[in-house]
């Protein structure tokens, strides 16, 4: 969470003499003052309505005991009240006219994880200022309406505010406007005005966006994916590498006798995994997807292990494309190479969400059948219930297995394995373990179907699927099968 963006509403003054002052997103100009005035809401403060409490008071004894003094005391109270009031009202309207806000957050953090969100409030004016400040956060944030109290020295005065905030969902997340509440210095008015800021920032998976957190709470798994990413290259490749001298356990038919001939020991050639291959990672956004887990839904797990499998790709020199569908394609991007394409890989699929509509794979099949000609490795994420509804699936991963190198990461459902372990206390509680052990005996023969058929299946957890998943493609690549 290192970039930031500020947005700030500040007087047109002090936009003169710039050459582009709207060429700053992140300002916001106000309107004139009298637009400022008409927009701006005036509400009684705590002496007013203390006041105003008294007067009915005495109303109501002026109508029990008719006194022309009090009538004369009544009418004095009203009129003073009502002058201080309007004193106050243009004095704060002035007041108002003379702040600057500002709100400073990150422009990228991670699902489910908290960052700040802090206000600058500078006050131009003459007197010294008291209010409260209300920032509306996204939907999906939390807290949702956040309230702070501040004061604000006269003449140039700052004051400054922060709170922490999550979001719980991955996407574009607009920030609402920010109210200023003002007081006045006798309790008689409150003011308020709104100050347009919007703002957007993108919530990713919450360990693509943060290694830290990724070392914090999963560092032993961690520790394994590094160690395969930098062994990656290393295997039965055909793609020479360097000459080095013979030790024991080297193949002998690797034996360069030219070079042992010159140097006078034995020399053996080394070779890598071939280098630029295509890396397709295929997400299922259909209605299985949208199950919860206890990181998210299936999707939210799908979506980060995807993006970590592309940066190990990107890293290690290969090439590597996006594509999610349910029953249609809800994108594409072909693969690209090196590591400044992992921003357009993100953005292709950080905000994917489950629409819950039954997944179709065949319009991804005919696109890849029609755009990926090249032989590549086509990582599938999604899930499969039963034989007879996945029928189709996977006849077209099976073709798809005959023109590339296929691996399909099934997401279990943990609903299933939680009714498993429940204790059976009714006739009802009895019938869920037996349909449940009857759906994943169906799924089951799924599975080894797609085995049969040439497909390599992954079966995880969805919570403990990117180490798994960075594995046995790692494994596959050092096999040279593509």
């Amino acid at each position: 969470m290192v970039d930031f963006q500020s947005n700030t509403l500040q007087r047109p003054e002090a936009n003169r003499g710039r050459k582009n002052p709207s060429a700053k997103p992140a300002e916001s100009k106000r309107p004139d003052h009298d637009f400022w005035q008409t927009a701006a809401r005036i509400r009684p403060g705590p002496t007013a309505i203390r006041v105003g409490i008294v007067l009915v008071v005495l109303s109501l004894v002026h109508f029990l005991f008719p006194w022309q003094a009090l009538l004369y005391l009544l009418a004095l109270i009203t009129a003073v009240l009502i002058v201080a009031a309007v004193i106050e009202a243009r004095s704060l309207m002035r007041c108002l006219g003379q702040l600057n806000v500002r709100r400073l957050l990150p422009t990228v953090v991670g699902r489910n994880s908290a960052f700040a969100v802090s206000w600058e409030i500078e006050n131009k004016a003459e007197v010294d200022l008291q209010g409260e400040l209300r920032d509306v956060t996204p939907n999906a944030a939390s807290p949702r309406f956040s309230i702070h109290s501040f004061d604000v020295a006269a003449r140039g005065g700052r004051a400054s505010l922060a709170h922490a905030c999550r979001i719980s969902e991955r996407g574009l997340h607009m920030f609402g406007p920010v109210w200023i509440r003002l007081f006045g210095r006798r309790g008689l008015v409150e003011i308020q005005r709104v100050f347009e800021l919007p703002a957007r920032i993108k919530v990713l998976p919450e360990q693509f966006a943060s290694r830290d957190e990724l070392l914090k709470d999963r560092g032993a798994e961690l520790l394994l994916l590094d160690k395969a990413t930098l062994t990656r290259q290393h295997g039965t490749g055909t793609e020479f590498e360097s000459l080095t001298e013979f030790r024991d356990g080297d193949d002998p038919r690797r034996i360069d006798w030219r070079s042992t001939a010159r140097l006078q020991r034995p020399v053996v050639r080394r070779f890598q995994i071939e280098r630029h291959r295509d890396v397709m990672v295929l997400i299922d956004c259909g209605r299985l997807m949208g199950t919860e887990t206890d990181r998210g839904t299936k999707l939210d797990c799908a979506v980060d292990a995807g993006l970590i499998l592309a940066r190990v790709t990107l890293q290690s020199g290969d090439r590597c494309g996006m594509g999610l569908y349910d029953n249609e394609v809800r994108g594409y991007l072909p693969p690209v190479a090196g590591i400044p394409s992992l921003h357009a890989l993100t953005d292709n699929i950080y905000a994917a969400q489950s629409n819950f509509r039954e997944t179709d794979f065949g319009p991804m099949f005919a696109m890849l059948q029609t755009r990926q000609a090249k032989r590549s490795l086509i990582v599938v994420i999604s899930d499969i219930s039963d034989e007879e509804t996945s029928r189709q699936f996977r006849a077209s991963l099976g073709r798809l297995g005959r023109r590339h190198v296929v691996l399909f990461a099934a997401l279990r459902t943990p609903l299933l394995n939680r009714i498993l372990h429940a204790p059976i206390e009714t006739m009802v509680d009895g019938a869920k373990v037996a349909v449940t052990f009857r759906l994943l005996r169906e799924r089951q023969l799924a599975l080894q179907s797609l085995k049969h058929s040439g497909v390599f299946v992954l079966d995880v957890e969805p919570n403990q699927l990117t180490v798994p998943l960075v594995n046995r493609f790692i494994e596959l690549r050092q096999r040279n099968l593509t």
